[in-house]
């Protein structure tokens, strides 16, 4: 009996399968047989999994995950242990960019041992865990008796699809399609900056299901990254959502831990789609998302695969280009995806159909400088207006061709990082020019906390004093004070009445208040209703 740590499966007979459980149990005649005296053995191998593309046609609006067109990947730069009798580690290494390894160990003749290549990255650190059985990580494993010498043994994860659906125990090759994806994003940008990547915890099982409720039975909602955990949980029940093959999906989710971790993200969440006229801090972190997974993937089609009714289909958009009749029905920087076209227009090569447009070409590095820099550190929100006006400062950047570009999208000539040259982005802030401040102002039910109708921003100037920000409406709205990013305060208890809360401030420093509606109406018919607010100093 082998006692594992991670959750193991074996592509071999000799090992009874445990897809969810911590234990790999011998199977019957398996014995550990006489143990001779110790050897020492040189091991070596290749460990691969199968990577199942998934495909979208913007035309046809249908797409799917191709089996028929499986290739074997290379698993790269994982850990690969041989472990002995009390899951005692006995050599180690780490596999190659062609998924390549060699180990030594010591142990006695005849003895049985396990392989096992764990789902774990060195450089950067990713790891996927089951997030239904403690958080082992994933592996795949084989048993092999002890023998003197040189000795080959390859691994392989499959992908255990029998044709009409997935044998549950052979889903090897899920969690390392996923960690491979966020392998390639990570290398990207290893290729152009020093990146100080902190580790990462991914979570997939074969429970997760889009469900809200207890992560730990797999009820995750859907695939996302959490702020609160740093982690991001990957959808897996099969004939439901599985996103282990979604390349594009796994990487947007990896933006996002890129952003918290390493660039900043004001972005409020909730649902989001085409035509949505959302809050600027949304539309940019989702956009952005998008952008990112194709920029550093092969393709700019963005693909997400599901069950229909027992059929595995697909949705998607190109990033390259908008299909006739447009998906961008509100084109501007309250639409994610102009914001999603137009950071990829930055980066990727010009054609001859772009170039009354586009004629700007950006390194990722400077991309990279842009979101670790002049994003992070603004003093408004997170917004493509930020992002733009702390690009333009970047060495080497065309101004005028980044306004030319950004004029396709409807986005104006920003200027400033609260928008200033956009006329719809700068109207959402009210600069104060001292407190105390107070004001009353209309928002719009029917639609979700984080649309542009609901939001409103407020920007003055700390006095070193106590501020107290109240608010009150018959109807639901929040409050949330935030310096560079930070949140100092909020305050959203009520459904109805006055939200409160006071923070000490400090002299100088550039301070946002957001208030957010939340009021839905029955039949989600736009109705208008009323707010007061006020922002005072002692």
């Amino acid at each position: 009996m082998y006692v594992s740590r991670t959750s193991v499966w074996s592509r071999t007979s000799k090992t009874l399968v445990v897809a969810l459980g911590l234990t790999v149990l011998g199977c019957p005649g398996d014995d550990d047989g006489e143990e001779g005296p110790p050897v020492d053995v040189t091991l070596s191998g290749k460990v691969t999994y199968d990577f199942v593309p998934a495909s979208y046609s913007p035309a046809t609006r249908s797409g799917t995950l191709g089996f028929g067109q499986t290739t074997v990947k290379p698993v790269r730069d994982v850990t690969i242990q041989v472990l002995g009798k009390n899951n005692t580690v006995l050599g180690k290494a780490t596999t190659d960019s062609s998924g390549r390894y060699e180990l030594k160990y010591t142990a006695g003749e005849g003895a049985n041992v396990t392989l096992a290549a764990l789902a774990k990255t060195t450089t950067p650190s990713i790891q996927v865990e089951d997030n239904t059985s403690n958080n082992a990580i994933w592996a795949v494993s084989t048993s092999l008796k002890v023998k003197a010498g040189a000795v080959s043994q390859d691994l392989h994860a499959g992908h255990g699809w029998t044709g009409s659906g997935y044998n549950a125990n052979m889903r090897a090759a899920a969690p390392f399609a996923i960690l491979d994806s966020m392998y390639t994003a990570s290398q990207a940008f290893l290729a152009v900056r020093p990146v100080p990547f902190p580790p990462l915890k991914v979570n997939w099982s074969p429970k997760n299901a889009p469900e809200r409720g207890q992560p730990a039975s797999g009820q995750i909602g859907t695939s996302h990254f959490s702020p609160s955990e740093n982690e991001i949980y990957v959808l897996g029940m099969a004939g439901v959502d599985t996103d282990e093959f979604d390349s594009h999906v796994i990487v947007h989710e990896w933006g996002h831990f890129f952003e918290a971790n390493l660039s900043r993200s004001d972005n409020p969440g909730g649902s989001h789609s085409s035509g949505d006229l959302l809050d600027p801090r949304i539309a940019f972190g989702e956009g952005y998302g998008n952008a990112l997974s194709a920029i550093l993937l092969p393709t700019s089609v963005y693909v997400d695969t599901l069950w229909n009714r027992g059929s595995l289909v697909a949705f998607g958009f190109d990033m390259e280009s908008a299909p006739v009749p447009t998906d961008d029905t509100n084109p501007g920087v309250f639409s994610e995806f102009s914001v999603m076209r137009f950071l990829y227009d930055l980066h990727d090569g010009t054609t001859v159909t772009e170039s009354t447009y586009d004629q700007v070409t950006l390194n990722l590095g400077v991309l990279y400088d842009v979101l670790v820099g002049p994003q992070k550190t603004t003093a408004g929100v997170t917004t493509i207006g930020s992002f733009i006006h702390g690009l333009k400062a970047q060495p080497g950047v065309n101004a005028s061709a980044v306004d030319t570009l950004a004029a396709h999208y409807r986005i104006g000539s920003i200027r400033s990082t609260w928008g200033d040259g956009d006329s719809d982005l700068v109207s959402m802030y009210t600069q104060l020019s001292g407190l105390p401040f107070s004001t009353s102002g209309t928002l719009q039910s029917g639609a979700a906390h984080n649309r542009r109708s609901q939001n409103r921003y407020y920007v003055f100037t700390g006095t070193g004093g106590l501020v107290k920000v109240t608010a009150s409406s018959v109807d639901d709205v929040g409050i949330l004070a935030l310096q560079n990013g930070t949140k100092v305060g909020d305050k959203d208890d009520t459904v109805t009445g006055e939200e409160s809360f006071s923070f000490p401030s400090q002299a100088g420093k550039t301070y946002v208040v957001v208030l957010t509606g939340y009021r839905l109406s029955d039949d989600d018919a736009p109705e208008s209703y009323n707010f007061n607010l006020s922002i005072t100093s002692t």
